[in-house]
C-alpha cells in the first residue's frame, strides 16, 4: 500500500477511535447535554471525512466495506451546512456506523506487511 494512502487510512482509524474514546460511558442524553463533547466529535468526524476524501478511488474500490462516499458526505454536511447539524444523526453515526468501520480499518493494518506509522 502506498505510504500516503496508509497514512490517510490511519488518520481515519485514529479519528474514529478518538470519537469512541470521547463517548466512552456517555449516554444519548449525556451527549446531547455536552456541547464540548459534541464539538470534539464533530472535529474528529471532519478529520475522518477529510482523510477519506484523500483516499484514491482505486484504494476505495479495494475496500468496499468502508462507505467512503457517506463519510465524505458527512464531512461536507458538517462543514457547509453547520447551522443545521442534527445531533441525533451524529449520535447514530457514532453508535451504529463508526463501530462498523473501525474493524475494517484495523483489518487493513493487521493484514499489511508494513506497520502503520503515526504522523
Amino acid at each position: 500500500m502506498p505510504p500516503k494512502q496508509a497514512a490517510y487510512l490511519l488518520d481515519m482509524l485514529q479519528a474514529a477511535r478518538a470519537v469512541q474514546e470521547y463517548l466512552a460511558g456517555y449516554t444519548h442524553d449525556d451527549f446531547l447535554a455536552d456541547l464540548k463533547t459534541q464539538d470534539a466529535v464533530l472535529r474528529r468526524l471532519l478529520v475522518l471525512g477529510e482523510a477519506a476524501a484523500r483516499v484514491t478511488p482505486e484504494m476505495r474500490a479495494a475496500i468496499p466495506a468502508i462507505p467512503f462516499s457517506s463519510i465524505i458526505g458527512m464531512r461536507n454536511r458538517i462543514v457547509h451546512d453547520y447551522g443545521h447539524i442534527d445531533s441525533e444523526i451524529i449520535w447514530e453515526v457514532t453508535q451504529v456506523h463508526l463501530p462498523l468501520i473501525i474493524p475494517e480499518l484495523q483489518r487493513i493494518f493487521h493484514a499489511s506487511d508494513e506497520p502503520p506509522r503515526e504522523r
